[in-house]
């Protein structure tokens, strides 16, 4: 079962990372895990100006929260 993070940052490996483009608005579609439970796989949609750039997967990252829901990403 996964905990609630109502606002912070958890650190991540990047598994995979698309780019997205919806009627020219262009997101990251990513998959992760965060360090302290690896066996499970999350998956985020995040504006790319949340993320830094050339996400690749691979990346050491540190994933932000607010609400639970991945508000953005850089490389840690």
């Amino acid at each position: 079962m996964r905990s609630v993070i109502l606002s912070g940052k958890k650190d991540a490996v990047l598994h995979q990372v698309q780019l997205v483009d919806i009627h020219g608005t262009r997101f990251y579609d990513l998959t992760f895990s965060l360090t302290d439970a690896p066996e499970q796989i999350q998956r985020a949609r995040i504006g790319i100006e949340d993320a830094y750039p050339d996400p690749a997967a691979g990346d050491m990252i540190s994933v932000s929260y607010l609400m639970n829901v991945v508000i953005g990403i850089v490389r840690r």
